[in-house]
């Protein structure tokens, strides 16, 4: 994670955006052309995984303008970025960017409540999407901020109820992962699992694992598609 700045911009009038690329060699050409083609584009932070943008833009709500983030993340993909600040109330626009076709993740991205999905090698549609989304505008398609808070908000999805915490336990035992397993890739004692998995039941209202495994694999299927 750094910080990246576009030298001679306003800093008045500078859209501020937190950029969203796991890959490197990737990144570094999408900052160039970006600020070339938007001179007055600041990018305030990049990331490359989706949970460190989660938590900056839920700690920063009014350092960013808007999120770009790629599609395909080490971690949680970008949709599953989208969900987690809409659930957690964010109001931050967020566009989507993919080397892959749009269909691939366009259902999700509009799950999720992106503000638009275009093709990363676009830079003048992303551009005018920057543009757009600055004046308030999402891509034709897409729901605002505010109605993507309020339609998950109002979503029946079991795992609205389950904490980040929580959803990591599920999905290290989506991956075959028993509480020894998963309790040294969160580095805590065993024990505070089972409490976790006991805590997952209950919030799920399931009588084990298994079927907390099956509705949490349903869940990331709606977001993820690799």
């Amino acid at each position: 994670m750094g910080t990246e700045q576009t030298k001679g911009a306003s800093t008045s009038a500078a859209v501020c955006i937190a950029l969203v690329e796991n890959d490197v060699l990737a990144r570094k050409p999408l900052e160039y052309l970006l600020t070339r083609v938007m001179p007055d584009l600041r990018i305030v932070e990049t990331f490359t995984n989706g949970v460190d943008a989660i938590q900056y833009c839920l700690q920063h709500r009014r350092s960013t303008d808007i999120l770009l983030t790629d599609m395909h993340l080490g971690d949680v993909d970008g949709p599953a970025v989208a969900w987690r600040l809409r659930r957690a109330g964010s109001m931050l626009p967020i566009l989507g960017i993919t080397s892959l076709p749009l269909e691939h993740y366009h259902n999700a991205a509009v799950a999720a409540g992106l503000q638009g999905l275009l093709p990363k090698s676009n830079i003048a549609q992303i551009v005018a999407a920057l543009r757009d989304l600055q004046q308030g505008k999402p891509c034709t398609g897409y729901e605002s901020p505010a109605m993507a808070v309020a339609r998950i908000s109002r979503s029946s999805s079991p795992m609205r109820a389950l904490t980040d915490t929580q959803a990591k336990v599920l999905e290290l035992a989506a991956d075959g992962y028993d509480s020894n397993g998963i309790a040294r890739q969160l580095h805590c004692a065993p024990s505070t699992v089972r409490k976790h998995k006991q805590n997952i039941l209950a919030r799920l209202n399931v009588p084990t694992i298994q079927e907390a495994v099956v509705q949490w694999t349903r869940f990331q299927h709606m977001f993820n598609f690799d």
